[in-house]
């Protein structure tokens, strides 16, 4: 038996309902705050004439805000010598999303016209955890550090979030050091209370964590340093969120209470054990696939892997996100049907088709020739009955032959030298493999067509809920580093691009509303994935060469 006109009605009236809430909270204004160096609120902020706060991918973003210089915050802010606390912190709240930094620099301008202005410059709260440096051993002091290297492999996440706890139980729990407060019991009571704790680690499962594996170390690198390549490898995302009384706590039995505490949580937004996709098109949908190099470790093709699994998350009702197992985000750029205030695509063809590396004799050459000299010219002096004359002779001989064998190495890439035809740029030569015939010779080669290889980079301007809601936190579609894919524009073949988003950036002023700005993909990346693994293996080599093992 179908529905009754009435229950249609009641169906439709309660989904229009729905929308309109959802269209009014995305309509609301961010809420921005001031806190003191105690994170004490000092006041909402209102009444400004511009802001603007940018979420980056596993690094610091800055945020900016503008004033009125008679405004009781900028009053507040800019007399520093009246503060109990010379740190201001900025808090800015939209969606699910939270962005939190601190004073960076604070500046009072005035026009020609006598109109002043204060500009506030702030640093995420990202920023904080690069200044913690992992020490290669946390549980002794500075003069006692044994082994020489800081090594644990395991799942990214967990080998990361470890990394970072034992150091701030170094720091916070005032192991080797005095606390802030030497003379307050609360002070010295304080390292064994994590919920006193400025910075606080997201517990997680070993048994439960999914992610790429990885082998990390550090010989006193700041904890950024140390796993940038890690994350940038597993495509994990580093979110670091102040906590406030009000909000839900970050784990269970978490019990916080302390206003401000800095959460740091690493998600994996990669879907590298299950499925994900790099691109496709608007006919066929988004497809899987797998880069191949060739024999010449050079050249790359991209297979076709099969279909992507539907994610279940996608059955629920009301569910917003995006499963990083099968992205469905997609801008595009047609006229008809454009879900993208504006788009820019760019793309460089490549360069060289030959790269040479080297400038010195692969191992052993040298010492070979030097070898078979000495031999020589030892037999002919023993024949002679002459004193020894190998060493002299190579010593003499030497600077005629020492890196004239196997100094050099190059290679031409055929795929590159059929697609950019027979005029084109010829050859490069690549710094970094000084000696030919060594892994750091191969690794240069491939940085050299890493380098000149064709590029491509796609930054977004979108309009929050045109279509897709950006938000945190189950209240938006996607949110930084999300998969999304974005339409070339002005492809007949509805191409499709998909990367990971690495820039969010939220601003407004006076006379324009709160919009955002999407980067899909680092513009700047020219790291190469095969170099990468290479790197990887020259690390750790390194790193057990350190602790005296080989």
């Amino acid at each position: 038996m179908g529905a009754t006109t009435l229950e249609l009605d009641t169906i439709y009236d309660s989904i229009a309902e729905f929308k309109h809430q959802r269209e009014l909270k995305r309509r609301t204004d961010p809420v921005v705050r001031i806190f003191d160096g105690n994170y004490n609120l000092r006041g909402y902020v209102t009444g400004h004439y511009s802001c603007e706060v940018e979420f980056l991918l596993n690094d610091t973003g800055g945020g900016h805000l503008n004033l009125p210089e008679d405004h009781h915050i900028a009053q507040w802010v800019f007399k520093y010598w009246e503060r109990d606390t010379s740190n201001v912190h900025m808090v800015v709240d939209k969606d699910g999303a939270r962005w939190d930094g601190k004073l960076d620099s604070c500046t009072v301008s005035q026009d020609e016209d006598g109109v002043r202005t204060v500009e506030l410059k702030f640093l995420s709260s990202y920023e904080e955890i690069k200044h913690i440096l992992v020490w290669p051993n946390p549980f002794l002091p500075t003069a006692i550090q044994f082994p020489k290297q800081f090594i644990l492999a395991g799942p990214s996440v967990y080998c990361l979030k470890t990394a970072l706890f034992l150091n701030l139980l170094r720091i916070q729990g005032n192991l080797w050091s005095l606390p802030d407060d030497p003379l307050s019991f609360n002070g010295w009571k304080q390292g064994l209370n994590y919920k006193e704790w400025p910075i606080l680690v997201k517990p997680q499962s070993l048994a439960g964590d999914g992610s790429q594996w990885t082998v990390i170390n550090s010989r006193f690198k700041t904890w950024h340093d140390m796993a940038e390549t890690t994350l940038s490898d597993g495509q994990l995302y580093v979110e670091c969120r102040r906590w406030f009384p009000g909000d839900p706590q970050p784990w269970d039995g978490a019990d916080l209470y302390r206003p401000g505490q800095l959460i740091v949580d690493i998600k994996d937004k990669s879907g590298v054990w299950e499925q994900t996709s790099t691109g496709g098109n608007l006919f066929s949908g988004l497809v899987r696939t797998i880069i191949q190099v060739a024999d010449n470790l050079i050249d790359e093709t991209r297979v076709h892997a099969g279909i992507a699994q539907n994610a279940n998350e996608y059955t629920l009702a009301n569910y917003l996100g995006t499963n990083p197992k099968q992205p469905w985000v997609v801008y595009r750029t047609d006229d008809k049907v454009n879900t993208a205030e504006s788009t820019e695509f760019t793309w460089q063809p490549a360069t060289v088709s030959q790269v040479v590396v080297g400038g010195k004799s692969m191992p052993g050459v040298n010492e070979g020739i030097s070898a078979a000299v000495q031999l020589a010219f030892n037999t002919l002096s023993t024949y002679l009955f002459l004193p020894s004359l190998g060493g002299p002779a190579d010593t003499l001989l030497k600077p005629i032959y020492e890196d004239v064998l196997l100094a050099f190495m190059d290679i031409k890439s055929p795929v590159r030298t059929r697609q950019l035809g027979w005029s084109h740029y010829r050859e490069r030569f690549q710094d970094g493999g000084d000696q030919a015939w060594t892994l750091s010779a191969i690794i240069a080669l491939r940085n050299g067509f890493w380098a000149t290889r064709e590029r491509t980079s796609h930054t977004l301007k979108v309009g929050d809920g045109a279509p897709y809601l950006i938000g945190d936190r189950g209240e938006g579609h996607l949110f930084l580093g999300d998969r999304v894919g974005g339409q070339i524009p002005g492809s007949r073949e509805g191409t499709v691009v998909v990367d990971q988003v690495s820039s969010l950036k939220l601003s407004w002023d006076a006379t324009t509303p709160h919009g955002w700005e999407i980067t899909v993909g680092d513009p700047n990346a020219i790291d190469d994935p095969l170099n990468h693994a290479l790197g990887r293996i020259k690390e750790i080599v390194a790193a057990v060469h350190d602790l005296g093992v080989i």
